[in-house]
């Protein structure tokens, strides 16, 4: 998929990546380093040489950085998120807030495909061939085909703003907005079955895309 970022855009995104590799310890559950010190920090990986804007101020930036927050905790990357818009002066941007959601959702899959995959492995869904195990490994490729998908309609919603094309991205976004929703439906259902109830509700954010009418807190 860094095929269809630009070659600074990519380099970003590897940063942010090992950004959050390099620290385990950033658990929105314990007294780790805040949003805006991640934010913060998160600036510096643009090297030496200050750019401008910085990568974390341009949507394409904010989105690999939902992403990356995400596929490493999606607690951390709800938390990001939401500094970040209450940080923001003024009305948040609808289409730039769900190219965002778009990210945080294909993140928290990603997430979830792994340890799943870990569950799986350690179940020995990988080591045959029979039904129920080939339902977990048809499952784990969809959520990480679907998360493709998704991250495909981050970077697709962030071309068509970045060309002034408001109108057609408005046109696209119900349609984005509808296979993510899906995507969240498929990873929370995945999560469940494969890693359990309790693990579910501790690691995965209810708001990313709930259904229509549901409550969220």
């Amino acid at each position: 998929m860094e095929g269809f970022w630009t070659e600074d855009e990519a380099a970003f995104r590897r940063d942010a990546a090992e950004y959050f590799r390099r620290r385990p310890d950033l658990d929105p559950a314990k007294a780790g380093a805040g949003p805006a010190e991640i934010w913060r920090e998160l600036r510096a990986t643009s090297g030496p040489v200050a750019k401008t804007p910085s990568p974390c101020d341009v949507l394409s930036g904010r989105i690999s950085v939902c992403e990356e927050a995400s596929s490493h905790d999606p607690r951390l990357g709800r938390e990001l998120v939401a500094w970040r818009a209450a940080a923001s002066a003024g009305p948040a941007d609808p289409l730039e807030d769900l190219a965002c959601r778009l990210g945080r959702s294909a993140g928290t899959a990603a997430y979830v495909a792994e340890a799943g995959a870990r569950a799986a492995r350690e179940q020995g869904a990988f080591s045959s061939s029979l039904m129920g195990c080939r339902e977990v490994q048809e499952s784990l490729a969809g959520l990480v085909s679907g998360a493709g998908l998704v991250r495909f309609g981050a970077c697709r919603l962030c071309r068509l703003l970045e060309s002034g094309a408001r109108e057609r991205a408005g046109r696209e976004a119900a349609g984005l907005e509808a296979r993510a929703r899906a995507l969240a439906a498929d990873t929370r259902s995945l999560a469940r079955s494969l890693l359990g109830d309790a693990w579910t509700e501790a690691h995965i954010p209810a708001d990313d895309f709930p259904t229509p009418g549901e409550r969220t807190p």
